[in-house]
């Protein structure tokens, strides 16, 4: 089982030990050592994920350095970085997001509550040649806790600052000696954190409601067949969004007076529903050899109702006046994919280690854009998406000396989508597309091994992330209708290693990546996507874990990655009287990817009485943020603390915590006037830019009893 056990299952000998080999991984389609595997690879255990309290992407995501992620707008569009290779709104992801060994089609479902995880990897750099045309950036890979034999459980119920009450159980309730069942459920209920100060009332509340169900059954000695059904449903306020002339008065730069609360006079709301089932068959075929194949589906639905103008009273843009605002203006999606993979994965043993294996993946997406009274009464327009997706991958390892270890893998992806726009009410096709994107990925390895506690490797490996299609043109500004794929070209060196008996952890690795045509997303009344020829990533990322003694540990991690963009000269989206027509973009800092990313901890286990204490302080790091690629619009650099102090008396553990303890306040995302032809020509009072703040401080206390 990868990194740990499962809640209640015996937690095996390679997780208990604390040598160098303790943590197992399933980076490359088979259980390694984590200092055994050449790649930069975080890894959480379920004993992690509890103490770190990771309940979302986000909190995993600010526990990895060199990640970074943004929740925008409303809970199912987001922005994660890995290494500066960033995914964009509404098109294809630059990463791959696992659960349980089946990679989701839409970062929609990204943030779907995680619960009742057993382990997480994160994997930076390309992994395409496994992992397939969204792995550019990297892979985050889940595990939920799976059924066990024992009967048995755990249930939390938690209250937070914001008025806010989560709870959460889970139950393993054996059928048969052969036949384990497991239920799941987690809920979370908050009144919010952000205050709109025209409406007077928060408007960042929400509701999550979440169930698993997961189903384990031995078809003999050889075969397991598992299945897992999920369901989430969640509502609450979107768009929270602020507005001012934070370019003209404070140079861009999004801090202190600058963060102002959202005064606009229309209330942004979301709610999602998701229903997702998974079939797993693992089978031992003979001599070490084993099948696994795994085939599921989801089916997700997401309504979405905000403004544009995010002020309060009339407003005019362009000449126009509109007396109740730029609203409502509503994005609804609709997903439904289903995705296959079968491996066939030799022995571990022996001198030669191979898999190979086919990927499927069909994907159904439709989205409209209704912007309301934008619209002048025309007939609001849904694009539908068809996505064919097939995938050829192979990989082997072959020890050249018992020190040496050689690895070659291999990938073809070819994606033939197809896009349509059609009228909402009519059903007329106004636009209709299609194209095939597809790329050969290959990844070479060599690791030297001279010790079981040290590793030193170097990789070279290349991904792409598939094109899509932008609205049709209109003036005055000119771009393609169909934006090219994305392809990263990346190397890396590193070292892993294990010190004093294994009590102390260490990974250092450097990286060079070359992008050529980074898709960047603009904003021109929808999304608009221009190719970037060529974007240069390089950077330095450090590891350390280690055992004080005395039950203390020390745990941390920084990235640093230069991000900048090559020669590349753009129309300027917001042409004024006197100003180029085109602009010299060159060297800036890509969007949504910091140079810098760090964070560390001390953490305390011991007895104290009878009562076993888990105590932990942690920190973390962003440096500069920059929203946009001309550089204007910017977070400047951030640190935040956060803490957690549990106490285990017999079954019942009591915990307090609180995020973001000294309640620093920060722009997590934002448009600006300069690239937004809208918020410079919003009168009265502009022009202004938006952005979103953070929710500030949490705060809040636990009780759990295992049963």
């Amino acid at each position: 089982m990868p990194v740990a056990a499962g809640l209640l299952a015996p937690v095996p000998a390679s997780a208990a030990e604390t040598d160098g080999t303790s943590i197992i991984v399933t980076a490359r389609g088979r259980a390694e050592a984590l200092i055994a595997v050449p790649d930069t690879i975080t890894a959480f255990d379920r004993q992690d994920i509890m103490a770190r309290g990771l309940q979302t992407v986000d909190d995993i995501i600010a526990a990895t350095p060199g990640v970074f992620i943004i929740n925008d707008q409303d809970p199912g569009t987001n922005l994660i970085s890995i290494r500066g290779v960033s995914t964009n709104r509404n098109q294809v992801p630059s990463i791959v997001y696992s659960v349980d060994g089946m990679a989701l089609a839409d970062p929609e479902l990204f943030t779907l509550r995680a619960y009742d995880l057993a382990s997480i990897e994160v994997l930076k750099g390309p992994q395409g040649a496994l992992f397939g045309r969204s792995a550019s950036g990297g892979v985050v890979n889940l595990t939920t806790v799976d059924a066990g034999p024992e009967a048995g459980g755990e249930a939390r119920l938690g209250i937070g600052n914001g008025f806010t009450w989560t709870a959460d159980a889970a139950v393993n309730a054996p059928l048969s000696s052969k036949v384990q069942l497991r239920l799941a459920g987690s809920f979370r209920d908050t009144d919010g954190f952000i205050t709109n100060s025209f409406l007077g009332k928060k408007v960042d509340g929400f509701t999550s409601r979440n169930l698993r169900a997961r189903l384990r059954a031995e078809l003999s000695e050889a075969s397991v067949l598992k299945l897992r059904l999920g369901w989430a449903d969640e509502d609450g306020g979107a768009a929270y969004i602020s507005s001012s002339n934070v370019t003209g008065l404070f140079g861009g730069r999004l801090a202190g007076k600058a963060l102002a609360n959202p005064v606009g006079d229309f209330e942004g709301r979301s709610s999602r529903e998701w229903w997702g089932a998974q079939a797993t068959l693992e089978s031992e075929l003979g001599n070490g050899m084993r099948l696994f194949w795994t085939a599921g589906l989801d089916d997700y639905s997401k309504d979405f109702v905000e403004e544009l103008d995010f002020r309060n009273g009339p407003v005019t843009v362009f000449g126009t006046t509109f007396p109740q605002g730029l609203a409502p203006i509503a994005q609804p999606v609709g997903i439904r994919d289903y995705t296959s993979e079968a491996r066939l994965i030799s022995a571990d043993d022996g001198r030669l280690r191979w898999l190979a294996g086919i990927f499927l993946q069909r994907l159904e997406r439709d989205r409209t854009d209704d912007f309301g009274p934008l619209l002048f009464g025309a007939e609001a327009q849904r694009s539908e998406t068809r996505s064919s997706q097939i995938g050829l991958f192979a990989q082997a390892s072959y020890d050249l000396v018992p020190t040496v270890e050689a690895t070659a893998a291999l990938r073809y992806d070819r994606d033939d989508r197809k896009e349509r726009s059609v009228g909402v009410n009519s059903g007329a096709v106004s636009v209709r597309r299609e194209h095939v994107f597809e790329k050969v990925q290959p990844k070479l390895s060599l690791a030297w091994r001279p010790s079981a506690n040290l590793t030193a490797y170097a990789t070279g490996a290349i991904g792409f992330k598939a094109g899509g299609f932008n609205p049709a043109p209109f003036p005055p500004v000119d771009y393609q209708a169909l934006f090219p794929s994305e392809t990263t070209r990346s190397v890396e060196a590193g070292i892993k290693t294990a010190l004093a008996g294994g009590r102390v952890r260490l990974s250092l690795a450097g990286f060079l990546t070359d992008y050529e045509n980074f898709q960047n997303t603009v904003f021109f009344g929808n999304s608009i996507v221009f190719s970037v020829p060529r974007v240069d990533v390089h950077g330095l990322e450090v590891a350390l874990d280690a055992d004080l003694g005395a039950g203390f540990r020390l745990d941390g991690g920084a990235a640093w990655t230069e991000s900048r963009i090559g020669r590349y000269l753009a129309p300027n989206p917001t042409p004024e009287e006197g100003e180029p027509a085109v602009l010299d973009l060159s060297g800036n800092r890509t969007p949504n990817a910091p140079d810098w990313t760090v964070n560390g901890a001390l953490s305390w286990q011991g007895d104290l009485g009878a009562a076993r204490i888990n105590a932990r302080i942690s920190m973390a790091h962003v440096s500069r943020v920059d929203f946009e690629i001309d550089n204007i619009l910017h977070s400047p650099g951030y640190t935040t603390v956060d803490t957690r102090l549990a106490a285990t008396l017999g079954q019942w553990t009591f915990d307090i915590w609180a995020k973001n303890l000294f309640d620093r306040r920060w722009a997590i995302s934002a448009f600006g006037q300069q690239q937004l032809p809208l918020l410079l020509s919003l009168e009265p009072g502009g022009p202004f830019d938006s952005f979103t703040i953070n929710s500030g401080r949490q705060f809040g206390a636990g009780a759990s009893l295992r049963f």
